[in-house]
């Protein structure tokens, strides 16, 4: 029973220590909320092209999934080894 306190103990340090760890490394803007302009640095225009591409496997679905990044859109859905895929 005492060792089970005594890890609960350890553990409960342990995510406190790493939350202060974590957060002290955050700098805030003197406690203003950003005003983020995150969409229009991940906005591409239509016609041109994204900076990155990302391919994702649909695991059992038997598709390839095709995202353009930073734009976050779904340029295409491959079937691969698939009779009736999804889309």
């Amino acid at each position: 029973m005492k060792s089970i306190r005594k890890l609960n103990t350890a553990l409960a340090t342990l995510v406190v220590a790493g939350m202060g760890v974590a957060f002290s490394g955050c700098a805030g803007d003197n406690g203003v909320i950003a005003t983020g302009d995150a969409a229009e640095r991940t906005w591409v225009a239509p016609g041109e092209h994204d900076e990155f591409y990302a391919f994702f496997s649909g695991g059992y679905s038997g598709q390839l999934s095709v995202w353009g990044l930073p734009s976050a859109r779904l340029l295409k859905v491959i079937p691969v080894f698939s009779q009736d895929p999804e889309t």
